[in-house]
């Protein structure tokens, strides 16, 4: 079990540091696209609802794999 509970420490930080990134992204594309939106109203632009829900649903994947691993048992139980 320590073996699988780092693991998914491991990759429940990866996905927190990935989801991160993502964020700031998004809150670079959202404060661009508000800016052309108050500049030229007569463009249509896409909208970043998907990447910010895609970013919500790894934070909390990665969190829950980061709590799941955490919380595992860290050395094998003795009978």
């Amino acid at each position: 079990m320590r073996i699988l509970s780092r693991l998914l420490v491991l990759v429940g930080v990866i996905v927190i540091v990935v989801s991160a990134v993502l964020l700031g992204k998004d809150v670079i594309d959202i404060n661009q696209l508000h800016a052309v939106a108050n500049a030229n109203r007569s463009t249509n632009f896409p909208s970043p609802l998907n990447n910010v829900l895609i970013t919500y649903g790894l934070s909390v994947v990665g969190a829950f794999l980061t709590g799941l691993g955490v919380s595992m048992p860290k050395g094998r139980t003795r009978p």
